[in-house]
């Protein structure tokens, strides 16, 4: 009885993989087989064992879930250990410059927009500057009084020229600028004058200086940007203990006016002549700029009314 021989299972081919060929390592050629037989022996032992290793069932898909379970797994294992590694990084100060510190400085370059605007005072600098008052140089109860029944007025000692131009330059470059000065006071008004007549105080204009017998040095030349100088003056015999004629330094901007008193010098201040000619200055200066007439202020608050009314009897009405 002739026994049948089984008949092998034919392996699975993979139309994928016919075409492999090994390669030659050095110039990338085909190796050539002894014989076709052999080549046809290689070519099916390779395809062979290519399709056994594709039916392993290591390498045997898996189910979509189970994949997708590894997957998230595998992600969530992942953002585990970044987590862990960030914890661990040392946290470094933060380095800010040294002018962070002046919120000021910061607020000011954050704000997109314009600077802020100057604030002027919309109001006339009526200026009175005290002069020396000891030995009996000037007691300063002129220049009080002026001030004190001026309104708007303010009154300074001839050694504060810093305050007055800080002052001055308070009140708006439209607005007038009347200085009045007694002794050392009237010494101080044209040193004022001469420092606001700078590039640097922009040529500040005087629309009025008064001096009231000026005592002092180099205080007899008035600077360009005086419109006005009425200038009290008496003889002497002393020099520096009482005043001179003045003139101007260009009499096309300043116009000088000189008038010699018979006042002693810490009188001159207190004559009611002297006062009364200054009030009648300044308010013709604040006329020209459409102020208010001062003699009718004065008049409304009760003060130097009997000076005004007995000057001007038609201010009585």
């Amino acid at each position: 009885m002739t026994k049948v021989q089984p008949k092998l299972k034919e392996p699975i081919k993979n139309e994928n993989l016919k075409n492999l060929k090994p390669l030659n390592s050095k110039g990338g050629k085909l190796h050539a087989p002894a014989s076709a037989a052999a080549a046809k022996a290689t070519d099916e032992t390779t395809i062979s064992n290519a399709a056994k290793n594709l039916n392993s069932p290591e390498i045997a898909e898996q189910p979509n879930s189970t994949s997708e379970t590894t997957s998230a797994a595998s992600s969530a294992n992942s953002a585990t250990s970044v987590a862990k590694a960030l914890t661990k990084i040392p946290v470094l100060p933060i380095v800010t410059p040294s002018e962070s510190k002046d919120l000021t400085k910061i607020e000011n370059k954050v704000i997109d927009g314009p600077a802020p605007r100057l604030s002027f005072i919309k109001k006339p600098a009526l200026i009175f500057i005290e002069g020396f008052s000891a030995f009996g140089i000037s007691n300063g109860d002129g220049i009080k009084d002026m001030s004190d029944n001026l309104p708007g007025a303010k009154r300074f000692s001839w050694n504060e020229q810093d305050k007055i131009i800080e002052e001055i330059k308070k009140h708006a470059p439209d607005q007038p600028v009347v200085l009045v000065g007694h002794s050392f006071g009237g010494d101080s008004a044209v040193e004022i004058a001469n420092t606001l007549n700078t590039t640097k105080n922009g040529f500040r204009n005087i629309d009025l200086l008064v001096s009231i017998d000026s005592v002092g040095m180099n205080n007899n030349i008035i600077p360009m940007n005086v419109n006005r100088n009425l200038n009290f003056f008496t003889e002497g015999v002393i020099p520096f203990l009482h005043g001179n004629p003045n003139v101007a330094r260009n009499t096309d901007y300043t116009d000088v006016q000189n008038e010699l008193r018979f006042e002693l010098h810490s009188k001159m201040d207190d004559s009611q002549e002297v006062q009364f000619k200054i009030f009648q200055e300044i308010n013709e200066v604040l006329g020209e700029s459409n102020h208010p007439d001062i003699f009718i202020e004065i008049q409304k608050t009760d003060q130097l009314k009997e000076l005004i009314g007995n000057l001007l009897p038609h201010l009585k009405q």
